[in-house]
């Protein structure tokens, strides 16, 4: 039996992540603003060192596709811990120049990056405990 409520996780999710892609996500020598669609059109050049965190658009797109498969839950937690991992980073490189520039601040793009991935992880939760209750008591 699927939860009702998977559909408003993951909604709000994809929501979350579409208004990530119109904001600016992070900062870099102070100045320059990185908006999101450009980090996801781009960030696969940079795919060692923080750009690992690049690899969570994959993860939670796979989370999203397979969202009444119990593998959603891992592909989301997955996509959370790549996307918090580029908090422990203090440079990225820019462009396809593998030119380091350092991070000097975060902004709304990525936290609602960030906050979608959690979304869709809560609401991965939700529904299979939810299932797991109702093969209980069934």
């Amino acid at each position: 039996m699927k939860i009702k409520n998977l559909n408003s996780f993951y909604y709000t999710s994809l929501i979350l992540y579409l208004i990530s892609l119109t904001q600016n996500a992070f900062y870099i020598n102070n100045e320059n603003e990185n908006q999101g669609y450009l980090i996801l059109i781009f960030g696969f050049y940079a795919i060692f060192g923080a750009g690992v965190s690049w690899l969570a658009n994959i993860l939670i797109l796979f989370s999203w596709l397979f969202r009444h498969k119990k593998s959603s839950i891992y592909f989301s937690l997955s996509a959370l811990i790549l996307g918090i991992s580029f908090l422990f980073f203090d440079k990225v490189v820019m462009g396809t120049n593998n030119k380091y520039e350092i991070i000097t601040g975060y902004d709304i793009g990525y936290y609602c990056w960030i906050l979608s991935f959690l979304v869709m992880f809560i609401g991965n939760i939700l529904n299979y405990k939810k299932r797991f209750a109702n093969t209980m008591y069934n």
